[in-house]
């Protein structure tokens, strides 16, 4: 398969994602916030004469670790206002995981979708391979694409949770790593409608279909 090829596969989805269903935008970076390791410690001075009976190296005791709290990491990623199981929420994580779907479309970084959604969702693996092709052709999107215009609720019960995200998709350059231009998106206006389900502390994309908007 040769990068046009890859590039064109990857135009097949975008497209097809601005005509699907309405989110709301969040944007967030992930930062992994380890713990500090603790400083070394500085060299024991010692007085000339001492006489003490026991070298005060030998007292020397190691603090004890402080204990850290582990975040999962997908959590750590997604904004606080898409966190809660909530309608907001649930609107909020839908806008986050679009706005998630054109970073990861300008760094060619499929990993920044990680753990967004259900692998069951076809659309989002989709989405996924068709960044994954952006990266091992060694090429990205230019600029942001897709802006979310409105988000709505279908459905908010307990076992039906589904939003409409209404999306309008510019057209933008897909350029190498040196910058040349080797396709262009196509512009399109299109819905979202994402069933959204919550899990693990978090929400996740389980089903992504487009609409009739």
């Amino acid at each position: 398969m040769t990068a046009r090829d890859n590039v064109q596969r990857h135009r097949t989805f975008l497209p097809c994602a601005a005509a699907l269903l309405a989110l709301g935008t969040l944007g967030a970076c992930t930062s992994s916030g380890a713990a500090g390791s603790p400083g070394a410690s500085s060299p024991a001075s010692t007085s000339a004469g001492s006489t003490s009976k026991a070298p005060s190296s030998t007292s020397t005791t190691s603090a004890a670790p402080s204990p850290t709290t582990s975040t999962d990491p997908v959590i750590a990623k997604i904004p606080p206002a898409a966190r809660g199981e909530t309608e907001a929420g649930g609107k909020a994580f839908a806008a986050f995981f679009l706005n998630s779907l054109d970073r990861a479309a300008m760094a060619a970084d499929p990993s920044i979708l990680d753990g967004l959604f259900d692998e069951g969702c076809k659309t989002c693996v989709a989405m996924v391979d068709s960044v994954a092709q952006l990266q091992k052709a060694g090429n990205h999107h230019s600029g942001p694409t897709l802006k979310v215009v409105q988000v709505t609720t279908d459905s908010f019960v307990t076992e039906r949770r589904i939003v409409i995200a209404q999306v309008d998709q510019k057209a933008v350059d897909v350029v190498n790593k040196r910058g040349q231009r080797v396709d262009r998106t196509l512009a399109a206006k299109g819905a979202f409608a994402m069933t959204l389900r919550y899990a693990r502390a978090h929400w996740t994309i389980s089903r992504l279909q487009t609409v009739a908007r």
